[in-house]
């Protein structure tokens, strides 16, 4: 009798551990997560910068969520810039912040060609928002008269651009598996997007003008140029 129940012991823990590696095989959903890296191969490569860059996709990150069977999934990309710069010359001072957010959401399908290549298809949402403000101070002398006295007064313009946009359109990309869960890849898009632009400028804490505003209709095709590298999991 204890003979039998060591045996069903066994058994049952043969059978669970066939359960366990069983479900570990039969893996349902793949996740990616890539990272744009053409800005890394040009240091790396040392090639010129002074080369104006073909790349247009502005989004640096991506993460996917696919069916392993299907190949159905979603795709979101996201992509942020902020820069600063300012100048002074003695006379001019001018400062600069451009602040742009990019970001997409859609739905694709995937397909496995080789044991190392992978594609895929889908059609992408859009929303793009891209603000821009100069601050610009500018001394003026000027005369106080017969004294031969001067005085500095300094003249403050501040102009402010607005550029919110969104649509979508078909998107595609190929990736090359180098190991199980690091692949590098490319991607191209053709997005329609509408939107309004709004200029905004005031001197000296007054708008000498009305706030214009233009509507906007942009096409736009991401040639192959950009790279990805993903991680799978």
């Amino acid at each position: 009798m204890l003979t039998g129940i060591l045996l069903s012991g066994c058994t049952l823990t043969s059978m669970a551990q066939s359960d366990t590696l069983s479900e570990k095989k039969e893996k349902k959903i793949n996740h990616s997560i890539g990272v744009q890296v053409n800005d890394l191969v040009k240091q790396i490569l040392n090639f010129n910068s002074s080369t104006t860059s073909t790349n247009t996709n502005p989004y640096q990150l991506t993460y996917s969520i696919n069916s392993a069977n299907k190949g159905w999934g979603i795709r979101v990309g996201v992509g942020y810039n902020y820069r600063s710069s300012s100048s002074n010359d003695g006379i001019t001072s001018t400062k600069t912040n451009l602040d742009d957010v990019h970001a997409r959401i859609g739905i694709e399908r995937a397909y496995k060609i080789s044991k190392k290549w992978t594609t895929g298809i889908g059609i992408d949402g859009v929303y793009n928002n891209d603000n821009d403000h100069t601050t610009s101070m500018v001394s003026v002398i000027t005369s106080t008269g017969f004294s031969g006295g001067t005085t500095t007064v300094i003249r403050t313009t501040d102009t402010k651009t607005t550029v919110s946009s969104k649509g979508g359109g078909p998107q595609g990309w190929l990736r090359y598996a180098i190991s199980q869960r690091v692949l590098i890849g490319t991607e191209a898009s053709f997005y329609y997007v509408t939107g309004t632009q709004s200029n905004l400028i005031r001197i000296d804490g007054v708008s000498n003008a009305p706030k214009v505003s233009n509507y906007l209709k942009v096409v736009s095709f991401s040639l192959p140029v950009v790279l990805f590298v993903n991680v799978r999991f």
